[in-house]
């Protein structure tokens, strides 16, 4: 009866028909507190984040060790407080040159400021922020897409691939890898592979990467081997994308993972790196630990770093650790 019930439930949902699909829900949860998809479809059917990380608290407190439980309310933390912590830029303030009373210094400040000027209009302009929506396709998936200024065909480019977290999309991954593709030489692919719930299972996610990588082979030259990262859900998807696809892989960047795969022994020859901040759930820093000691242990090339300080969240740090495994993978 629950079954058929969250069936009709979901139908609600992809119809846009939240009211009718919160009120079944609301029945299903009161019978059976332990039904983790009734609180998935439940906390759809509310538009805001506060309201979806209330439904995954009051979820948590019936399920305290559902590790998908978790990860969902880590993961809502997370966007929202990069919404309400914006990064914000000082404008620099520009002195305005002293007159000359001589024609010869009025020519050479003239000259100068040509100079500045020109200079000024460069460096704004490779520090222009490309707009995504340039970039975004939306079949078989929405994705984006980004080759460097100097793509030629003449080579084989490195292919970068961001995954993003539940409840996120591939713009996420954009916003944190593209400023490096340029400067790196890196042909970026991020696709959004979440459903309609926002999260996503291991076989599907894979269809879906393996569908955009083919767009991505249509439009640029790139080398069998790629490079993937990913953070939270999309760390643990990473991982098994490795795993299953070793002979593809070059490099992984696990960061910030809820969860972690048993090693296969057939990815030896894929670089590895594990970052977690301290403050992380303290079962996800412990699996970190144990996974980085079985890829140690059976020879694999792992670098791991725990960030003290830090909590569920990609920083600076993981950032520039990712792309130094990336320049190691693409010489070797």
């Amino acid at each position: 009866m629950a079954d058929d019930r969250l069936e009709r439930a979901i139908g609600l949902v992809q119809s846009g028909k939240m009211e009718e699909a919160r009120e079944l829900l609301e029945f299903i949860l009161k019978e059976d507190r332990h039904h983790l998809p009734a609180w998935h479809w439940y906390a759809q059917t509310w538009p805001e984040a506060a309201d979806k990380v209330r439904v995954w608290e009051v979820c948590l407190r019936h399920n305290p060790e559902n590790p998908l439980a978790q990860e969902a309310l880590r993961d809502l933390n997370f966007v929202q407080a990069k919404k309400t912590n914006p990064e914000t830029s000082i404008p620099t303030r520009v002195a305005k040159p002293k007159a000359s009373s001589t024609r010869w210094l009025a020519w050479l400040m003239i000259g100068l400021l040509t100079a500045v000027a020109v200079f000024a209009w460069v460096a704004v302009r490779e520090s222009t922020p490309k707009d995504p929506q340039q970039y975004r396709h939306v079949q078989p998936i929405e994705y984006y897409l980004y080759a460097p200024e100097n793509y030629s065909a003449d080579r084989e480019w490195p292919l970068f691939i961001g995954i993003h977290g539940s409840g996120g999309s591939g713009l996420d991954c954009w916003n944190l890898w593209q400023p490096y593709a340029e400067k790196e030489g890196f042909i970026l692919l991020c696709p959004s592979i979440a459903d309609a719930g926002g999260g996503w299972y291991q076989n599907a996610g894979e269809i879906a990467v393996w569908n955009v990588i083919g767009e991505a082979k249509k439009e640029y030259r790139v080398g069998q081997k790629m490079f993937i990262a990913g953070f939270s859900a999309g760390a643990q998807f990473v991982q098994g994308f490795a795993f299953n696809y070793p002979q593809y892989i070059s490099g992984v960047s696990v960061l910030s993972a809820g969860n972690y795969y048993r090693a296969s022994l057939a990815a030896k020859d894929i670089s590895f790196l594990v970052v977690i901040g301290e403050r992380d759930q303290p079962s996800s820093v412990a699996q970190s630990a144990r996974f980085y000691q079985a890829l140690a242990q059976n020879g694999f090339d792992v670098q791991y770093k725990v960030l003290p300080g830090v909590g569920h969240a990609v920083t600076k740090d993981g950032v520039n650790l990712t792309i130094d495994l990336f320049r190691k993978t693409i010489v070797k």
